[in-house]
């Protein structure tokens, strides 16, 4: 295990929890020479979005997961972002679980609230990420994550759940069967984690998948066997990705039209 260092405490006297953006993809659908999370939504780049609402959540440090263009979105973040940032390189696109592996060392005391988000989510809020926070450190567990019905699940990984209604894992698109991709409740991508179980799990992970890479989503049942995963329910537009140019402009309008209804 990684030694734990000192860490801030919040005006509760709980640690501040560490936030993990995973910002290391090509972003190849954007058709574009620039890093994914660099695209500028509302004139910002996608990952500064996400970072402010760690911040807004009251984390302590973030670390971000960089790799393809990553000295550029180093020199972005620094040059427009503020507080505690260190930086952790995922050389080999090998996939989400992989990814945050590649934060473990970056890790502050054992004990502390891990949250996970992605860097090309610009509408994930504050209050969703202290929920989660407020879950995973309630419950006897170790992992709450977020979940969300979108009107076509296609894509998406689908919340298992036994018939006591426990959650037991997440099948992805490619994996699940006929039955499994029925399920409407899908996983957002957006984690709190004790830091315990990413440093006692992640390093076991395997790639025995479609996409033969290292998921996240592997977490979640490993996590289930250890203790009970809470679930927390957002909406769809919250927890929605940019992959497309198309995406992004709606979003940046779904932003817009928010900011101006405020």
């Amino acid at each position: 295990m990684y030694p734990p260092r000192a860490v801030s405490s919040d005006e509760q006297g709980r640690a501040r929890p560490v936030a993990v953006i995973l910002a290391a993809g090509k972003g190849t659908r954007m058709r574009s020479p620039l890093p994914k999370v660099l695209h500028p939504l509302a004139g910002a780049p996608l990952v500064l979005y996400p970072l402010r609402a760690a911040w807004a959540a009251g984390v302590g440090r973030v670390v971000i997961v960089v790799g393809h263009g990553g000295a550029q979105v180093r020199e972005q973040v620094l040059a427009t972002a503020r507080g505690s940032i260190a930086f952790a390189t995922q050389a080999e696109q090998r996939g989400t679980g992989d990814a945050v592996r590649c934060a473990l060392p970056s890790l502050t005391a054992a004990d502390d609230p891990v949250l996970i988000l992605s860097g090309d989510v610009p509408l994930i809020n504050a209050a969703t990420l202290t929920a989660l926070r407020d879950a995973c450190e309630r419950a006897s567990g170790e992992l709450s994550l977020a979940t969300f019905r979108p009107d076509d699940p296609t894509g998406y990984g689908r919340l298992l759940r036994d018939v006591d209604g426990h959650v037991i894992g997440v099948r992805e698109q490619r994996d699940a069967s006929a039955a499994e991709r029925a399920i409407g409740e899908c996983n957002a991508g957006v984690y709190c984690a004790r830091a315990r179980l990413l440093v006692e799990a992640l390093p076991r992970l395997g790639a025995a998948n479609a996409q033969g890479e290292i998921y996240l989503t592997d977490l979640v049942a490993v996590a289930a066997r250890r203790g009970a995963v809470i679930t927390v329910e957002v909406p769809a537009l919250e927890v929605a990705g940019v992959n497309t140019p198309e995406q992004l402009a709606e979003l940046e309008r779904a932003y817009l039209e928010a900011r101006a209804a405020s």
